[in-house]
């Protein structure tokens, strides 16, 4: 594996663990939440965004993080 496959997949690692935060916080808060619900689903529909961005690979941050040199072969 080279540097860019590895850190694409930190991303997803680091993906499928905000996934799993926010499912578990999801889960603790009960009915006796006494922050606003719809503050909360917003927050936890963005993160889940996020997460499954960075589970697909975040292609963007990888091209960023690591630009194609040019007169190299496009994969």
């Amino acid at each position: 594996m080279n540097s860019k496959e590895l850190f694409a997949l930190f991303l997803r690692v680091v993906g499928v663990l905000g996934i799993i935060f926010i499912v578990r916080h999801a889960l603790q808060l009960g009915p006796s939440c006494t922050i606003c619900p719809v503050y909360l689903i917003i927050k936890w529909v963005i993160g889940a965004l996020v997460g499954l961005y960075l589970i697909r690979g975040a292609p963007l941050l990888v091209k960023f993080a690591f630009p194609e040199k040019p007169g190299s072969p496009a994969q």
